[in-house]
């Protein structure tokens, strides 16, 4: 396995370890923790005093733990949600899979599926055997460009302090990105369809998160809100390797997404949709509809 790669403005404390071949991401802070060999670590997320077993994925502003609380155990292959919360002394079982804004507050069994805030099992996942997801060959491709988290913005777009910038961007004029701002997501990455195509008009919150390895699209005049996160990708949890799978993300005119919400792809935001602040959208949402908790416009 290569060496780790931790990007910058990781803060990992003096009594933690990450192992080889795993990948965590711009923002995160990992306290009094083991991270083992290839496991990934999305932006922004927060760990502490927890054994986490190779294999395992965690995407963007999960909390795991908290300072001096009970230990966590998250085993062999767990896959946590976008903004799921994990509470001090849960033990998540090995190809557990924890939904996207997830809420959990007891043990989870291996390859139980949870949703929800409070979680409850959803299913019992049954996944093919075909070996421990590998980040390898992806970090040793960013590793390889000149311009990973540094890229420029089009004519006409504007962003505030410390925006961290690796996608493809296009569209419009008069798009503000705002201040520590994190957009992924181009062309060279696992879809050619990757980057945000954002209409004249759109306006990207605070610490706002885009994750669009394939694809955000934002119409005109819509706002997201600060600490927002939109993700327009998954995987396929019928592998054991949990492969990345495409997620396209479509945001109308005119939508406002609130601050700390979640969107997950695939989604299509219709025109004038609003999702309330501390949302979490996992699908479609219609035009000029409201949406508030926890929402699955596309339930599988």
């Amino acid at each position: 396995m290569p060496e780790p790669l931790i990007e910058a403005a990781v803060e990992l404390d003096a009594t933690s370890t990450v192992g080889p071949g795993s990948w965590i991401r711009h923002g995160s802070i990992i306290g009094a923790s083991v991270v083992e060999g290839g496991v990934f670590v999305g932006f922004r997320s927060r760990i502490h005093g927890a054994a986490i077993a190779t294999g395992c994925q965690i995407a963007s502003l999960a909390r795991l733990g908290r300072p001096g609380g009970a230990p966590i155990v998250a085993g062999r292959a767990a896959w946590v949600g976008a903004r799921a919360v994990i509470e001090p002394g849960v033990h998540i079982g090995a190809g557990a899979v924890i939904g996207a804004g997830a809420h959990v507050t007891a043990d989870v069994p291996d390859d139980a599926l949870v949703i929800g805030r409070p979680h409850r099992i959803l299913r019992r996942r049954e996944a093919i055997e075909d070996g421990l997801p590998d980040f390898g060959r992806i970090i040793s491709a960013v590793r390889a460009r000149h311009d990973s988290n540094i890229r420029a913005m089009p004519g006409g777009w504007h962003g505030g302090r410390t925006c961290v910038i690796d996608a493809d961007l296009s569209g419009g004029t008069d798009v503000i990105l705002g201040s520590a701002v994190i957009a992924m997501g181009r062309a060279d990455g696992p879809s050619r369809d990757g980057g945000i195509r954002a209409a004249s008009g759109v306006r990207i919150g605070d610490e706002a998160i885009l994750e669009a390895s394939s694809g955000i699209d934002i119409g005109a005049d819509t706002v997201i809100g600060p600490r927002a996160l939109v993700v327009s990708s998954g995987h396929d949890l019928s592998r054991r390797s949990l492969p990345w799978q495409s997620g396209a993300v479509r945001i109308g005119a005119q939508v406002r997404i609130g601050a700390d919400a979640t969107v997950v792809g695939p989604a299509n935001l219709g025109d004038g949709a609003v999702v309330t602040p501390g949302a979490v959208v996992v699908g479609d949402v219609p035009a000029g509809h409201t949406t508030s908790g926890v929402f699955e416009g596309n339930p599988s």
